[in-house]
């Protein structure tokens, strides 16, 4: 059973991250086009036509067709959709594969930006997946989290680690305090608390489960990569709450992981 759990997590992390492209659509708004302080742009439709949907995802029903030579309005984007005004005032939202067809009133095709490290500094919502040593033992984490201001966030994770005498499984939540989110590679501080199930994984004479709060604190540093994509290495220090009525030491347990994550 042990490879299976090795293995739980980033399967995990798969199945969610393929998702991330309909959340981030249905949720980002970035407020600009193409990086300039007016969001508003006009441009000529350069393919036969353009679908207009009710939202920005292929979820979303098409219910709007707008004919080639027309004139449209771009007032918003979120992600890789666009919402846009027609010139008889239908509003709707068309995909970035469909925008980039389209003309700038000179004549030039229209170019998209990517995400920027701007984005990056001023993102909500990241989801993430890392993996590492949890005291010499292989440990794999997924974890999300949601920023309330550039400088402080609140991250949620889970985390196994399977070793050769016992697995492990863990759940915890933090406080991100970023001082300098601006920079690339940005240096954090994180406290938690959470807890963790230790199972044995060998035959003992008498194996007995054990059920622990810890507590967390935690160096790290982040750095962006491109699009919505972020590299994180990080350091922490648990203090697990060991002690019964035989044994009254608390267990210091040290890790380090690195990972990757998207934001939105």
């Amino acid at each position: 059973m042990q490879p299976i759990k090795g293995i739980f997590l980033p399967i995990l992390f798969l199945w969610f991250v393929s998702g991330v492209s309909a959340v981030t659509a249905g949720e980002q708004d970035f407020g600009i086009i193409l990086g300039e302080k007016d969001p508003r742009l006009t441009v000529k439709i350069a393919d036969p036509y353009i679908e207009i949907r009710t939202g920005p995802n292929t979820g979303y029903p098409i219910y709007y067709v707008i004919d080639r030579g027309s004139i449209v309005t771009v007032v918003g984007r979120k992600t890789d959709w666009f919402k846009i005004i027609s010139e008889d005032g239908k509003s709707g939202w068309a995909s970035r594969r469909q925008m980039q067809q389209t003309l700038l009133p000179s004549g030039e095709a229209l170019e998209i930006s990517d995400n920027t490290e701007d984005d990056f500094s001023q993102r909500k919502w990241v989801v993430g997946v890392t993996g590492g040593e949890f005291e010499s033992a292989p440990v794999f984490t997924v974890f999300s989290a949601y920023s309330f201001t550039r400088n402080v966030a609140t991250e949620l994770h889970f985390g196994q680690s399977v070793g050769n005498f016992s697995s492990a499984t863990f759940i915890k939540t933090n406080v991100v305090m970023q001082p300098l989110p601006e920079l690339k590679y940005s240096p954090y501080l994180t406290l938690g608390i959470g807890k963790i199930d230790i199972q044995p994984s060998a035959t003992l004479i008498a194996p007995v489960d054990s059920s622990n709060t810890f507590a967390q604190f935690g160096l790290g540093v982040q750095r962006y990569i491109s699009r919505s994509f972020l590299f994180r290495f990080e350091l922490n220090e648990y203090v697990i709450f060991s002690s019964t009525s035989i044994n009254d030491d608390n267990e210091v347990v040290n890790e380090w992981k690195f990972g990757f994550a998207v934001f939105f």
